[in-house]
């Protein structure tokens, strides 16, 4: 019998490597991400987090454990779109409105996963000419740190705590979160002009 998390993984691996395409996989992979492709994908970060932490916020005592303050990610990339002179995207404060907890930890899934993926970005971003000079204050990429380990292993231990006894909704809620953040990544992108 697969673990809650292994069936994340594996029940969710389509969709997570559809997602990673669409965001401008092979552009960081060989260094090309535009400027505008980089504040792209901040403006996507920024809603799928701001929405889930907003929804998060709604059941402190069911998320005690998670630590809801020390995984907040909204305002580095609110630093980060300023450091680009970027606007603040509007949020979709419907996106998990009406999600109960324990779908919630389905797309926290999601959303931690991304800080595991974010520091390989970080290592992709330092290699791409164009996007160099504008990492000396940039924050979301760089995720944890140090602690990206230990933060991912703690919400292992809590997501399993919370949700091994709803696996089929937690599974189902990160794959649709997965879809949201495809959806949230094609709405938020700036009109050609």
């Amino acid at each position: 019998m697969s673990t809650l998390l292994e069936r994340l993984r594996n029940e969710t691996r389509p969709l997570h490597e559809q997602t990673e395409q669409q965001f401008y996989t092979e552009a960081l992979q060989n260094g090309t991400l535009s400027v505008e492709e980089y504040s792209h994908l901040l403006r996507t970060h920024f809603i799928f987090h701001q929405a889930l932490e907003t929804a998060i916020d709604q059941y402190p005592e069911f998320f005690k454990d998670y630590e809801p303050d020390t995984r907040r990610k909204t305002a580095w990339l609110l630093d980060d779109l300023a450091n680009l002179n970027e606007a603040v995207p509007q949020v979709m404060p419907e996106l998990f409105a009406d999600w109960s907890p324990v779908s919630l930890l389905g797309a926290a899934y999601v959303g931690e996963g991304s800080m595991l993926g974010g520091t390989v970005i970080w290592r992709m971003l330092q290699k791409n000419p164009a996007i160099l000079p504008l990492l000396t204050h940039a924050r979301f990429y760089q995720g944890y740190g140090a602690s990206t380990g230990s933060n991912w292993k703690n919400f292992g231990a809590f997501i399993t705590r919370e949700g091994e006894a709803h696996a089929d909704e937690v599974v189902a809620a990160a794959g649709q979160a997965f879809i949201d953040y495809q959806t949230i990544f094609q709405r938020s992108q700036l009109p050609v002009l």
